[in-house]
């Protein structure tokens, strides 16, 4: 077998695990606004578990109400959360794996104005810009808390979880109470580090207390808080002793905390390296006997298995390679690798989750849905003809053809991708070309009928008339509207994100979206001077939270200039002319320009095709120009209604 390793069993305190693949708690906003259970997320659990995932750590459930991080949260702070929580535990053990619930208070996090913490230290999250300023906790409010903890763990072995995991990583409370930085106390919960850590301790004795050996505890570790007088790699060293001794069954490794998330390429973006803790995780293995499961980004299973054959941890917990997903243990078992839909790290996920919506996957649009299944079983064939091989139309084309329609695929140029082409041209983007290469290799298993070199038009519709026509013929670029002097070139986006063109001494570009910001920062670690111009207030809005945040400070870092609520007013031979903000007329030394302003829908031949064809659908860019989710998820959606 290629993935030896992979598939050893790991034994957990007389829980046999099938494999070393385990899933880590992640957000998904799938329970109801006042935390209960879902049919959505029992069903989004269950698959996981029937995808082969050895062990399910269901996302962080808040043990009491002051420690919601957010609105959707689930919760287990009640008896009332008793009945779904079963169906939850029920869902994942039925299908083969066992069932873990992480136990979760958000410390400064949690959502109102005054949350609580081990001191009051005041903080900016860099990702959303929210000033937190806690309060610091009492002696009574600690005592509530471990009680909180408690009661929850009772109620996760009441509904049938094979084991709790309490969450202490990523800046919660727990970690709060470790990190120096933020605990300030001068009583037993604060000072050394045997003060700091015994608010977590004090929690495991007390569940041990109540429930002996019959429920086994995972611990959810911050091994590095990543920042210089922060939680160290040698304290958690110490604490990760601690709790071996304290009765812990495994440890799940992470690093940082909002305040480090987002430095340099970050932890969890695009940009951000490979390998997640993997090499953090083997010191910890060295000072315990218990399992050590690795996390962060590990989005490749071939990685999964070197990590593990190197020692550095006995599981992987993965979190977005398996949201995006399920079967990617199946599919590695059976070495089915190109058929792996592997997390490109866009961040889509999280940022949904950030802003009040349910989780779904840019890359796989089955995810969030009432069932991630299709039903294959059709009244009427069809003849479907989709125009344009961008991924709402490779998308459109896979799923018509899953549900047993006769779908052809046109594309007017030598490759496939429309303008998901593009993306990995751009810093940090490289991840997209493993959806592209997805998209075409599930083109090659299918029986989709690709025509390259073949565009849409009035004669070929004639000779081949369809049922069912999908257009998804992309974008085509705004046009400058201003006065242009007569010689002055100005370049599209692709001209120097395809490399076609090298940035000059003094580079301008129109259009402060993702675009025109991804071609400042190109030009931008070129070395050269970038200046952009915007007509709105914000750079970059249309991009995630993670990924624009780190975005944003590389931007500052290369010193790009910008005019925001800006007017365009002429383009000259060697100056772009403007109105800034307060309506002052500035001259810009400009030796290149690139138009980044914007795109408008490529559909001209929709209204003609309306004549030709009973059912005609838009998709993607040539409906509405927007991103590389939207289109994925509307061609999904065309599939599934054809």
């Amino acid at each position: 077998m290629k993935f030896e390793r992979l598939f050893e069993p790991i034994d957990i305190r007389g829980f046999l695990l099938r494999n070393r693949i385990t899933m880590s708690a992640m957000p998904t906003g799938f329970s109801c606004t006042k935390g209960y259970v879902t049919r959505k997320m029992v069903s989004y659990y269950a698959r996981r578990a029937k995808g082969g995932a050895s062990l399910i750590v269901v996302e962080g459930s808040g043990v009491e109400e002051k420690g919601k991080i957010y609105s959707s949260q689930l919760m287990a702070s009640d008896d009332t959360y008793l009945s779904g929580l079963n169906e939850l535990a029920e869902g994942i053990k039925k299908n083969g794996a066992f069932a873990v619930l992480q136990l979760q208070h958000g410390g400064r996090f949690a959502m109102g104005s005054n949350p609580m913490s081990a001191s009051v230290v005041s903080f900016t999250c860099p990702c959303t810009g929210r000033e937190i300023v806690p309060v610091s906790m009492t002696e009574d409010d600690i005592n509530a808390t471990i009680t909180s903890f408690t009661n929850a763990a009772v109620l996760a072995k009441q509904a049938g979880f094979d084991m709790i995991e309490i969450n202490g990583g990523y800046g919660h409370l727990l970690s709060q109470f470790l990190s120096p930085k933020t605990n300030k106390r001068n009583d037993k919960y604060g000072g050394s580090l045997e003060g700091r850590m015994k608010l977590p301790l004090d929690i495991i004795e007390s569940i041990r207390e109540e429930l002996g050996d019959s429920l086994p505890i995972g611990y959810q570790l911050m091994a590095d808080e990543l920042l210089a007088d922060g939680f160290s790699l040698n304290e958690a060293r110490t604490f990760t002793r601690k709790l071996e001794e304290s009765g812990v069954a495994y440890l799940t490794v992470t690093c940082g905390t909002p305040e480090s998330f987002f430095n340099g390429d970050g932890l969890f973006a695009m940009r951000s390296p490979e390998g997640g803790t993997s090499q953090i995780s083997k010191d910890i293995k060295g000072e315990v006997s218990i399992p050590v499961f690795a996390t962060g980004k590990v989005t490749n299973v071939q990685m999964v298995e070197d990590i593990l054959a190197s020692g550095n941890a006995d599981a992987l917990a993965l979190d977005r390679a398996l949201f995006c997903d399920p079967d990617l243990p199946v599919k590695a078992r059976s070495e089915k690798i190109n058929d792996i839909i592997e997390c490109v790290s866009c961040a889509n996920c999280n940022d949904r989750v950030m802003k009040g919506l349910g989780a779904d996957c840019t890359v796989n649009p089955r995810v969030g849905r009432k069932s991630e299944e299709i039903n294959a079983g059709l009244f009427v064939k069809k003849k479907v003809l989709i125009a344009g091989s961008g991924p709402g139309g490779i998308v459109a084309a896979l799923t018509a053809s899953e549900r047993g329609h006769d779908v052809t695929l046109l594309e007017k140029g030598p490759k496939l991708g429309g303008h998901l082409k593009a993306a990995p041209k751009a810093p940090g983007k490289t991840p997209w070309i493993k959806l592209l290469d997805y998209l075409s290799n599930q083109l090659k298993e299918t029986r989709v009928d690709v025509k390259m070199e073949c565009a849409i038009d009035e004669e070929y519709l004639k000779n081949n008339l369809p049922d069912v026509l999908v257009i998804g013929t992309g974008v085509k670029l705004k046009k400058i509207t201003v006065p242009v002097s007569e010689g002055r070139e100005v370049d599209g986006p692709g001209a120097v994100l395809f490399g076609k063109k090298e940035p000059r001494e003094n580079n301008v570009i129109i259009g402060a979206g993702f675009i025109g910001s991804e071609i400042a920062e190109c030009i931008g670690e070129k070395g050269k001077k970038a200046t952009i111009i915007e007509k709105l207030a914000s750079v970059a809005q249309d991009m995630d939270l993670v990924n624009r945040t780190i975005l944003l400070r590389k931007l500052d870092e290369y010193g790009v200039q910008f005019y925001l609520n800006s007017r365009l007013l002429e383009i000259t031979k060697d100056e772009v002319i403007i109105e800034d903000d307060t309506g002052k007329r500035v001259e810009i030394k400009a030796d290149l320009v690139i138009n980044a302003s914007g795109f408008n829908p490529a559909n001209d031949f929709y209204p003609k095709a309306k004549d030709l064809v009973n059912e005609v659908h838009l998709i993607g860019d040539a409906k509405l120009p927007r991103n590389i989710h939207d289109a994925v998820h509307e061609g999904y959606q065309i599939g599934l209604n054809i």
